[in-house]
């Protein structure tokens, strides 16, 4: 992340009350199986089915079911559990399964490089003179395999504030990438004026990782490359390869994204075998009427993943001392990755009752293990105040959608049922059986039947309750200061919308999602009425524009008119790629009249 230069009330703590469970909650991902809270399981399989009884068994590629590492024994097979799965075979998942770990306590801009399903690497910006490099064979615990000085090695320059590395591997050639400052051997560093963070590679050929001096990407051409001095070339801004660069490999070709200044931080990239095209991916300078008031006009920390047939760019907005998050685009291919499609939130930075910060989330890497995807992230630590205090490297499991779209780390839209005349409080049963009450008062609440939850219960001093720590969300209600009614739903600790019904009311919003087509498309959303006609549209492209999401309450504001939730019989969204609405395509779902959420799928 590069700086800037220039009425009372009372919670408590209890017991969890009969009802609270793990089962899934509305649009939940799946509820977790008995485990251990390591994740771990160990055992000896016995039986040609892998379940017990029978003779000893020899392991098989499928005997941890690719979860787990196998050995041979005589006494049989016996299976190491990944983390979050447990079982003899490694076929069941822990209560903690979501749930996120500290990593690397002092290191940020953290950077995961796999070498084998066993074999990981991991760098980050620590002291700022050098860049350490862990290694770890399970992804919990990290040793220091190597730190690389360039100082030490370069007989010429010396570097600081060294951070944001990336370590690939090419051809069997590691590459590491990483931003600094650079000055004449012995001079002062950081720089003055004149000067400013550029890029730097250099290259090892094992795992000692004895990296040499580094260089200049690019040095001497007129593509993308490194600039020491401060300010742009003639060709441009968008040509200076100033921090958080990142080698991708989209399997036939590699691209090389970076960010740099220009009315704020940017994302671009290019293809090593067309360095001279560029493609702009977000920020500002090209994309500054897409970003919304909390980017900050921040778009940093380029990430890239692969999954089956999706490709998505995780990105970071926001300084770090402020609204830090992270936030990603989908797409079918690496060149498909700009900000022409739609941004979705992946974290949301957390505040305190009185408004502090209290925690951000941002700079992330993710890896995979045998179809296992985790993000690396490093979390800014914050003071009652909201003082800057430092930076921290955690990991968290991903949880995919349906569509491939990823749930959030820390976001879920808690919604309840509305009684007229009532008001309302919540509170967090969490998965060692406590209830922390009331999370959010009704000082907070009042009338209102949804609350967006971050992980920071405000009326319990601001108690952080990790949405993954959850089993169940209770809400009271009460329209005489009584607080004896309440309801309560289950949570699986990982998905983004859950409803919690209450007898006798009814639902007054409803949030709905959909699927994204093709980039340069936008939607529209018509309703339909229990009697079975249409308003066509409800809420019209100039509402939604290239949104996947809408909260509904009633109001069509392009047909200038309403309809009840509880009287909608059915969803559907238009789509049109370059408004061409003549040859809109359509998706429709039923809708009961209750459910607080409804997923529409666009053909």
């Amino acid at each position: 992340m590069r700086t800037a230069l220039g009425s009372s009330l009372f919670f408590f703590v209890l017991a969890a009350c009969d009802g609270a469970s793990t089962s899934d909650a509305e649009g939940g991902a799946g509820g977790h199986g008995a485990g251990g809270s390591d994740g771990q399981g160990a055992g000896i399989v016995g039986g040609s089915d892998g379940h017990g009884g029978g003779a000893p068994l020899v392991c098989e590629p499928d005997t941890c079911n690719g979860h787990g590492v196998c050995t041979d024994s005589d006494a049989g097979a016996s299976c190491a559990c990944d983390e979050g799965f447990t079982g003899v075979v490694c076929d069941e998942t822990s209560a903690d399964f979501y749930s996120r770990s500290l990593v690397m306590p002092g290191l940020a801009d953290p950077d995961v490089y796999k070498e084998n399903d066993d074999q990981f690497f991991l760098s980050g910006t620590l002291t700022g003179n050098s860049l350490p490099i862990y290694s770890s064979t399970d992804l919990r615990a990290f040793d220091l395999a190597a730190d690389y000085a360039p100082s030490a090695v370069d007989p010429s320059f010396d570097y600081c504030y060294l951070w944001a590395p990336d370590l690939s591997k090419h051809e069997g050639i590691y590459h590491l990438y990483f931003s600094a400052h650079r000055v004449s051997k012995g001079a002062a560093c950081p720089p003055g004026s004149g000067q400013d963070v550029t890029t730097f590679h250099t290259t090892a050929t094992d795992t000692t990782f004895a990296f040499g001096p580094p260089e200049l990407v690019n040095d001497g051409t007129t593509f993308p490359r490194s600039r020491i001095a401060s300010g742009c070339p003639g060709d441009g801004c968008s040509q200076v390869i100033r921090i958080d660069s990142a080698l991708v490999d989209d399997g036939a070709d590699q691209w090389l994204f970076y960010v740099w200044f220009q009315g704020g931080n940017n994302v671009s990239s290019f293809r090593s075998s067309d360095p001279g095209t560029v493609v702009h991916n977000a920020g500002p300078a090209r994309f500054g009427g897409d970003l919304a008031s909390y980017e900050e006009a921040i778009n940093e920390a380029p990430e890239v993943l692969h999954r089956g047939d999706k490709y998505y760019l995780f990105f970071s907005t926001g300084w770090y001392d402020s609204q830090y998050a992270m936030r990603y685009i989908m797409a079918d291919s690496v060149a498909d990755l700009t900000r022409a499609r739609t941004v979705r939130r992946h974290s949301q930075a957390v505040r305190t009752g009185a408004g502090f910060l209290t925690e951000s989330r941002g700079h992330n890497s993710i890896v995979e293990r045998r179809g296992q995807y985790f993000n690396f992230f490093h979390v800014g630590e914050f003071g009652g105040g909201g003082q800057f205090q430092g930076r921290s490297t955690w990991k968290q499991r991903l949880s995919f959608a349906p569509d491939g779209s990823l749930r959030t780390l820390n976001v879920a839209d808690v919604a309840w049922s509305k009684l007229d005349g009532y008001d309302y409080s919540l509170d967090v049963v969490t998965r060692d059986g406590q209830t922390v009450g009331p999370c959010v008062a009704t000082g907070i609440l009042g009338s209102s039947t949804s609350h967006e939850y971050t992980g920071i219960c405000p009326s319990a001093a601001d108690l952080i309750v990790h949405k993954s720590d959850i089993a169940a969300f209770r809400v009271y209600y009460s329209n005489d200061g009584t607080w004896t009614q309440s309801a309560e739903q289950p949570y699986d600790g990982v998905s983004d919308h859950v409803f919690v019904p209450i007898e006798g009311g009814f639902t007054s919003r409803v949030t709905l999602g959909w699927n994204e087509k093709v980039t340069g498309t936008r939607y529209s959303l018509d309703v339909q009425r229990a009697d079975g006609t249409w308003v066509a549209p409800c809420a019209g492209v100039g509402a939604l524009g290239k949104s996947l999401a809408y909260s509904f309450s009633g109001s069509c504001p392009t047909a200038n008119s309403s309809v009840p939730v509880p009287e909608v019989k059915a969803f559907r969204i238009c789509s049109a790629v370059n408004d061409d609405w003549a040859n809109a395509v359509c998706g429709e779902a039923s809708y009961d009249g209750a459910a607080g959420h409804v997923d529409i799928s666009v053909p």
